[in-house]
């Protein structure tokens, strides 16, 4: 057992739309979803997706990572494959 490269992609497998402000820096309204990576389904991420509109979402979209850095931390965050809408 050891790490892996992984290509990024994946699917939306569920998704919520939150529309209260819990976490400094997180406007509302912003989308937490369970994230089903395209190299290995049996695994699922949760995580924000960004740079879409919440209406724009779907369950089986198409999605690939984004790194944001929050001080010495990087976060997995995902948004919809170009090209790719709802």
């Amino acid at each position: 057992m050891g790490p892996e490269a992984a290509s990024g992609k994946g699917r939306v497998a569920a998704y919520t739309v939150n529309h209260q402000q819990w976490i400094p820096g997180f406007e509302p309204p912003y989308l937490v979803a369970m994230i089903e990576l395209a190299d290995e389904p049996d695994v699922r991420i949760v995580s924000n997706v960004v740079g879409v509109d919440p209406d724009q979402v779907a369950i089986g979209q198409e999605v690939e990572v984004w790194f944001e850095q929050w001080d010495d931390v990087w976060l997995p965050l995902f948004r919809p494959v170009k090209g790719e809408s709802a």
